[in-house]
């Protein structure tokens, strides 16, 4: 379903819930092995040492910090998820073997040696050159798909269940207007249940760990983002201007030929790439929040917006089901 944009309703404070986003239907089928295998002929992009720290090898950083469903560790032990996937396709992209690692955080994936440290931004200040952006991170927004549209008045009376302590839940408690309309839940799975049950009017959480979890709950949509979402690619040493080059064309061509939408599919369904149109508004007094995500005072016909989600909250849901080591 295409994305929608709340309307504010003359002046009083509404989050209107309009269409949903998507995003929770079944994963397709294709293995990310098949991709790769069907992907078209493209060049390999060849790097070797000094460029990379062993030849043939190209040792690539997840980040324990990044959640539920970007890196989690399976019963035996290994590790899956979005991240993982990603970096076993930009090592077989640049016809290199993949030696991965699991680091807590950026400084220690540079200590470990590192080529390429996967799940930063721009905005992080890891100094690293972030390239090709794979991913997006925001709080979403999920509903019940047979919920019909709904002002704010029903959101603070049944409220919006959030995990406790989640980055979710401070962003909502950062808005005057929603600072009361959390409600805490020990995890991602019994909020989504509440939902179900009609007990609360949405959940807010990291969209990506939302919509991994809505694969096991398929009356339930991502509306949209509560925030603007922001770019989450790989990260390079900016000094190492061959390896940024190499790393931009290897991702760059398992976006283009399909790898990557594959490896989305395999963990979040069908949710759409998450931009600015994704906004959902929280308007007062028949104010629009610009796209942008600027707020203004909230007194004089203004919209309110709130800041930047983290890591996900954790789950152990949906058909592919691992534990958060986030």
């Amino acid at each position: 379903m295409s994305p929608a944009r709340s309307k504010a309703l003359g002046a009083v404070l509404a989050l209107v819930l309009a269409t949903p986003l998507g995003g929770c239907q079944a994963p397709v089928t294709t293995t990310v092995d098949e991709a790769q295998a069907l992907r078209s002929a493209q060049a390999q992009v060849s790097v070797a040492p000094p460029v990379i720290q062993r030849d043939g090898v190209l040792r690539v950083a997840v980040l324990a910090s990044a959640g539920t469903p970007h890196v989690m560790e399976a019963a035996d032990g290994t590790l899956r998820g979005i991240d993982v996937d990603v970096a076993a396709a930009l090592a077989q992209q640049m016809g290199l073997s993949l030696d991965l690692v699991c680091a807590p955080s950026v400084e220690d994936a540079s200590a470990q040696g590192a080529d390429v440290v996967l799940g930063v931004g721009a905005q992080d200040g890891t100094g690293l050159s972030v390239v090709s952006s794979y991913m997006e991170e925001a709080v979403g927004v999920f509903v019940g798909d047979n919920q019909g549209p709904f002002d704010l008045q029903d959101v603070l009376g049944r409220g919006v269940a959030v995990v406790q302590g989640s980055p979710a839940q401070l962003a909502l408690a950062s808005v005057d207007v929603l600072a009361t309309a959390g409600r805490p839940y020990d995890d991602i799975d019994s909020a989504f249940e509440a939902l179900e049950q009609g007990e609360v009017a949405c959940v807010a959480c990291s969209a990506y760990e939302g919509a991994y979890v809505a694969l096991e709950h398929p009356a339930v949509d991502l509306l949209g983002t509560v925030d603007v979402p922001r770019s989450v690619g790989a990260g390079v040493d900016p000094s190492n201007d061959a390896l940024v080059a190499a790393v931009q064309e290897a991702l760059d061509a398992v976006g283009s030929n399909g790898v990557l939408s594959v490896i989305r599919s395999r963990w979040v369904g069908d949710l759409p790439v998450l931009g600015a149109d994704s906004l959902i508004e929280l308007a007062a007094s028949g104010g629009l929040a610009d796209a942008s995500g600027s707020a203004t005072d909230p007194g004089s016909d203004g919209a309110f917006s709130v800041p930047s989600p983290g890591s996900g909250d954790g789950s152990s849901a949906g058909s592919n089901a691992v534990t958060s080591i986030g």
